[in-house]
């Protein structure tokens, strides 16, 4: 299996993906690694329908992922993994997958969560979660679609901690 990408996106297979890495990365498969949809028949077929014909769809559990990625399952295919989470990203990594480098696409604000770039918001379990991944020497970049320029996450985790700060909150 060619992982050509691991993309953290809250929103999984939608329109940028789909429209954009799917064709500049010529992927034939995507792997939804999620408990939750996973065990969701619902949120599974979902996904499914918004999967362009010819490239096929897997939902596996981070732990089956895992598995599957370190056993090379997929040998012929060029696919795309989409966790939810950060925390997803590290589970995956922890599980054994060999994982070198992590895209962050969309990690949308809700309560809780500081902006730090367009279209991604950081809660403590994300900053924490990203920190780990940092330090195994992963690649972290924020990038939408292919096209854009790649953002160094790890530069803005310091902006969480001081906009934290700043609010009068104290990171854990």
């Amino acid at each position: 299996m060619t992982i050509e990408l691991l993309r953290i996106d809250d929103r999984l297979v939608h329109g940028q993906v789909v429209e954009g890495w799917l064709k500049a990365l010529r992927i034939n498969h995507i792997l939804v690694a999620s408990d939750s949809v996973q065990a969701d028949e619902t949120q599974k077929a979902l996904y499914l329908l918004a999967v362009p014909h010819g490239v096929q769809f897997t939902s596996l559990t981070l732990a089956e992922a895992a598995e599957a990625w370190k056993a090379k399952k997929w040998k012929s295919d060029r696919v795309l993994v989409l966790v939810s989470t950060p925390e997803d990203a590290l589970a995956l990594q922890e599980s054994g997958a060999p994982i070198t480098s992590v895209n962050l696409g969309g990690l949308h604000y809700r309560e809780g969560r500081v902006q730090v770039l367009k279209g991604i918001s950081l809660d403590e379990r994300d900053v924490r979660a990203l920190k780990k991944l940092a330090a195994k020497k992963i690649m972290l970049e924020a990038r939408p679609l292919p096209l854009d320029e790649p953002v160094d996450i790890t530069l803005y985790l310091q902006r969480w901690q001081d906009e934290k700060q700043s609010l009068g909150e104290q990171p854990r």
